[in-house]
């Protein structure tokens, strides 16, 4: 998994979305809270879904840089 931009909550990112003009705005973390995201996954079993989802949500995130 990438490190970098986390988050806590999952967005539903549909490509009709992008289309009609209605792209969410991705949520901008101060670096103290994404030091602290980075510690909680760290600290996580390497078998823990967790690190799955938040890898989703990271890919979810870099797609939302391209939708206009």
């Amino acid at each position: 998994m990438r490190m970098g931009t986390f988050a806590v909550l999952m967005l539903g990112l549909g490509l009709g979305a992008c289309s009609a003009g209605k792209c969410p705005k991705p949520i901008v973390y101060d670096k103290a809270t994404l030091d602290k995201i980075q510690k909680a996954l760290e600290a996580l079993p390497p078998d823990s879904i967790l690190h799955q989802t938040m890898e989703d949500y990271e890919n979810e995130r870099d797609d939302l840089r391209f939708c206009k």
